[in-house]
């Protein structure tokens, strides 16, 4: 897979000899980072500047790879134009190229450079190869014993006349090795939380064990791919390719091993390699499986002084496997945790997936004392009938989109979306000292927003964007309501059921937001509230008392709320002369009040009726 790097004011494509398609443009939203690649089936993305440089389209070129010299450069960009080093490609043209070559695009620059050419070389078989006695430890396996597993070198370690290590390895230096193992350390250490611990792992290689080069090879099916490369000269990667007898040796038995010149015919290179001698180490997966392999090499004539390879210089590239076998599983677990949050984050907050991520019993079920929110487009049915499909998604998108960022704000839990309706809630998953509060804050975002989106949307007929807005307060069991395949964290109980007639009554009382008795006795007076009336509600046994929540009162707000009040005690005293006389008055002052209209209506009805023995509780004829 191709590679990418930034060299001074080029960024540089390495093609790999496996890439057949490439892709570059700038980052899209799903795409990472600058300088990452994307594998697909398809073709292979390489992402070169971040999603704000405009000057590279987001779709910019596309090279196919013809051989190991040429390619097709396609600029697949309807707008820009791309130079190249004697010409310009017109979007929507092709032309073919040789590698190497450098293309422009505004200040950016992109220098392509082919795979390296393969050299002869000559394989060496299993049994001409030098193993440790064990294979190293998985991540987060149990400690070795390395009593058993590596008596060999303990016991011969601190011997005088050591047997069975080599030559080599028998003279070197105990101050030496401690030192070179206190590096190690520290080397491990410093790459232990670090993004680029490949590269360090590859760069200190060259020291540490006295390699010309060194590379963290990841294993890809039968094939292993560069992820880290170094070198003491920067023209030895032109000629370098590590060997396949070694590497198919390592992933065999997951031990790791060493080829040595000289010894009883062993490591037996021909001079036209140029190598001298070879180490690599398994990296492996928790499952004990090589994933991947630590490789280097010492060359003929490089420049070190010249010494086989030995025991102790296998187990220091060992022991820097396991650091990069640390870190892949570090990685596989950031990118299983960015996994788990994104999906976390497509219905609950920022904050709320992180609470779930770090307490994975949460979506569980359990009791919590919640405040349960229902809000639902007014008139949707009617107004989406005059709008063209495109047009509906497009508002109800911004509608949801609005609605959604005032639940955000106050920190609540979006719980689902169904049709033109929202739901949200407030104490769960952890709980809110003041939910109800947080709740009532977000249902008056939600009414104050609408005046934007009216000016941004002029929907036909002369509608305007209105919302029923439902609250209840009460203990719920909240969890996984979903299944295993497809998560939703959310409340269930009849006070749910309860908060949702309550958004269903907003139409019959003809208030945009209306709040049960038990939400209400919680917000105390940091809100403007009135009490409407007592209801019965579809399904639900006992009344419900019923509040209205304003969001931006009236100059006459508090008159108003004093004589409705008197009216609606009068009503459930049954004293339909005070109701009208008094709602009367409040409808003559005001220009338009829902609830006075509709409480009005009820006592003339009830006076025409002569029905003075009527149940002041309303039985609501539908959800």
């Amino acid at each position: 897979m191709a590679r990418l790097e930034k060299r001074d004011s080029l960024i540089r494509v390495l093609i790999d000899a496996d890439d057949r398609i490439l892709e570059i443009g700038r980052q899209t939203r799903d795409d990472p980072d600058p300088l990452e690649v994307v594998q697909t089936p398809e073709l292979t993305r390489l992402v070169i500047v971040a999603k704000d440089h405009r000057e590279v389209g987001r779709r910019q070129l596309r090279i196919e790879i013809l051989d190991r010299e040429r390619v097709r450069l396609t600029n697949v960009n309807e707008i820009n134009s791309i130079a190249l080093e004697d010409s310009v490609l017109a979007p929507g043209k092709s032309i073919e190229l040789s590698l190497p070559f450098t293309v422009h695009r505004g200040t950016v620059g992109v220098a392509f450079e082919g795979p390296p050419a393969s050299i002869p070389s000559v394989e060496l078989t299993e049994d001409e190869f030098f193993s440790l006695p064990a294979a190293p430890p998985a991540p987060n396996s149990e400690i070795l014993d390395f009593t058993s597993s590596h008596r060999d070198f303990s016991e011969n370690f601190g011997s005088s006349e050591p047997e069975s290590l080599s030559d080599s390895f028998r003279t070197s230096n105990k101050g030496q090795m401690f030192k070179r193992l206190t590096n190690l350390v520290v080397l491990l250490q410093g790459t232990a939380s670090s993004k680029d611990f490949e590269e360090s792992i590859s760069k200190s290689a060259l020291e540490m064990v006295g390699l010309d080069r060194a590379a963290v090879l990841k294993r890809v099916g039968t094939s292993w791919k560069i992820c880290a490369l170094s070198m003491r000269r920067e023209n030895d990667e032109d000629s370098w390719r590590p060997s396949q007898g070694l590497l198919g040796l390592v992933a065999k038995t997951g031990k790791s091993s060493w080829g040595v010149p000289g010894a009883d015919g062993k490591g037996i290179f021909e001079s036209a390699a140029s190598v001298m001698a070879i180490v690599a180490a398994p990296i492996l997966n928790k499952a004990k499986e090589v994933v991947g392999a630590v490789y280097g090499d010492r060359k003929v004539g490089g420049g070190l002084p010249r010494s086989p390879i030995n025991e102790f210089d296998a187990m220091m590239v060992e022991i820097m496997a396991c650091g990069v076998a640390g870190g892949w599983a570090r990685l596989e677990q950031e990118q299983a945790a960015l996994a788990r949050r994104a999906q976390l984050e497509r219905f609950v907050s920022k904050e709320v997936a992180q609470q779930l991520e770090d307490d994975q019993d949460a979506l569980i079920g359990k009791d919590a004392e919640v405040t349960i929110l229902f809000c639902d487009i007014v008139g949707f049915s009617r107004i989406s009938e005059q709008l063209s499909p495109a047009k509906t998604f497009e508002w109800i998108n911004a509608v949801m989109e609005t609605l959604s960022e005032c639940v955000s704000a106050t920190k609540g839990t979006l719980v689902d979306y169904i049709g033109d309706e929202l739901i949200a809630m407030w104490g769960a998953p952890y709980p809110h000292p003041d939910h109800a509060s947080a709740a009532a804050e977000s249902a008056v975002q939600m009414m104050n927003s609408l005046q934007k989106l009216n000016e941004k949307y002029q929907l036909p007929g002369g509608e305007t964007t209105q919302v029923g807005i439902g609250l209840n307060s009460g203990k719920v069991r909240v969890g996984n309501t979903g299944s295993l395949k497809k998560m939703k964290y959310g409340p269930l109980g009849s006070e749910v059921n309860i908060a949702s007639r309550v958004q269903g009554a907003t139409r019959f009382l003809r208030a945009p937001a209306l709040i049960t008795g038990a939400t209400a006795r919680q917000l105390g007076n940091k809100f403007f509230t009135r009490r409407l009336c007592s209801v019965r509600l579809k399904n639900i046994e006992n009344p419900v008392e019923l509040f209205e929540l304003v969001a931006s009162p009236k100059p006459a707000w508090n008159q108003i709320k004093k004589d409705y009040e008197v009216a609606l005690q009068a009503w459930e005293d049954r004293k339909l002369q005070t109701t009208i006389g008094t709602l009367s008055q409040v409808v003559a002052r005001e220009d338009y009040d829902g609830p006075s209209m509709v409480l009005l209506s009820r006592a003339v009805d009830a006076w025409s009726r002569d029905q003075h023995q009527y149940d002041p509780v309303w039985t609501l004829p539908s959800k």
